[in-house]
Parts: structure tokens; sequence; C-alpha cells
């Protein structure tokens, strides 16, 4: 196992905007895994996850906050333009992407979600799995027919589906990976399992990250917003006990991310 391998990482938002992409990569991310299966099962939990992606873009004006989530990383990488030691090349490549994603988004045409919510058999499907063990054959005959539709033709409807979406997939992946990569890097211990740090006022950190090694036999519940960060690093060896905060002196790595 190579080093990277041997790294747990925990993240910690610290605004409702972060939190909110980090829900949307995270049903993206599923939605990727199942989507790429042929089996009826795998298919119907991918239709989920797109309902998923779809209400939570509504719950808050996603689109517009991720419009000034780029243009804030665009202004901020203009600013390094000319600077000695910048790689030009790959600067003005991220520079592209983020236009790229900026001019979509902002245009009135971009609507996303729109597909899915004008979708007669999407609308039906939401209706009734909103109930606990909803969405059967006998709730949903129309689903039960596209689910045993030839593979081709579920993957065609699935492919519209995730399109509807693209832009908020590609526009939260960029500012995630931008965001993850511009951190203050420290090398950090929990005496007793315990740690704690005053975050200065005004700094512009988005995401708190813990990375730990996997052969470590705790795990960091992370708590705090724009003063103070707390880490208390719990065992847990079995699910049917509370996690109980560890006694030892755990050694970590914390990252402050900005975007």
């Amino acid at each position: 196992m190579t080093a990277m391998e041997n790294r747990l990482v925990y993240e910690h938002p610290l605004n409702k905007r972060i939190r909110t992409l980090l829900r949307i990569e995270n049903l993206f991310g599923r939605l990727q895994h199942y989507s790429k299966s042929t089996d009826a099962q795998d298919m119907r939990l991918s239709v989920t996850l797109l309902i998923d992606l779809n209400e939570l873009l509504k719950l808050s004006d996603t689109r517009t906050e991720l419009a000034r989530e780029l243009e804030r990383c665009q202004s901020a990488l203009r600013a390094l333009e000319g600077k000695p030691g910048v790689d030009t090349y790959k600067l003005k490549q991220i520079l592209n992407d983020l236009n790229e994603c900026i001019e979509t988004i902002r245009d009135n045409d971009c609507q996303p979600g729109a597909t899915l919510d004008r979708d007669e058999l999407i609308t039906s499907i939401k209706q009734k799995d909103s109930l606990a063990g909803g969405a059967c054959n006998f709730d949903l005959p129309a689903y039960n027919f596209w689910l045993n539709k030839p593979t081709r033709a579920r993957q065609k409807s699935l492919q519209g589906w995730q399109e509807d979406l693209a832009i908020i997939r590609k526009s939260t992946e960029l500012v995630l990976s931008l965001t993850r990569s511009n951190a203050i890097t420290k090398k950090e211990t929990a005496e007793g399992g315990f740690y704690q740090q005053s975050i200065e006022s005004g700094a512009p950190y988005q995401l708190i990250r813990i990375i730990t090694s996997r052969e470590l036999k705790c795990f960091p519940e992370i708590s705090g917003g724009k003063h103070r960060i707390t880490v208390r690093f719990m065992e847990q060896a079995e699910t049917q006990n509370r996690p109980v905060q560890t006694e030892k002196d755990v050694k970590f790595e914390l990252h402050f991310c900005v975007s």
C-alpha cells in the first residue's frame, strides 16, 4: 500500500456554501458508481440519486452560489498571473475552465434540473420514492416497464438526465478541487485525543481537512466555525457501543483550505 493509499481524509465545511457543495459531490460520486452498471437495481439507485441531487439544488440557489464561487476563484487566480514561480500553462488552463463554467452557468438558458422536472416518469418516481418501501411494481408499473427495457435504452435515458446536471457537476468539482489544493498544512498532535485551535478573525478558510493513517484505531469528530475548531479523536471498538474519546496522543495532518 502506497503512502497515499494509507491515508484517511475527514472533512469539515466552515460555511453553508461549501457544505452544500460537499453534499452535491457525494451524490455525484455515488451516481457515477451506480450508473456504470447495467443491473436494473443499480439503475434504480441511479435514478434515486438523480432525484436527490435535483431536490438538493432546489433547497438553495445553487446555480447562483456556484457562479459566485467560480468568479471568486477566477479573481484569486488572475492575481497570480505574471508572478515568478507560477506555472503559466497550468494557470491558463484552470482559468479557461473557470471561464467556460461561468459563461455556461450565467447563461439564461442554463436551467439545471429543468429536464428532470418536466419528465413524467421522474415526477411519478419522486412522489412514490418519498414513502418507505415506495416505488414498488404495483405503485409504478411504468417504472417497472422502464427498468425492464433493453440496457441501451435505459442507459440513454440516464445519460440524458445526467447531462441535465452536467454543469453543476463540473463546476462543483472545479471549486472543490481548487479549494482542497490551496491549503495551509500543519502536523499536529491531539493530546489525550483532544485538539483545539482558534481561527484568526477574517481568515478566508472554507474547509478543514484532517488526514490520518488507516492504521489508526480511532477517528476524528470535528466541530467548528469562524472562530475556532475542535477535534476529538474517538474510539468505537463495536458499532453497538457509543464512541468514547481516546486517551492516547494522536498525530495527524491538518489542512486549512482556502478557495
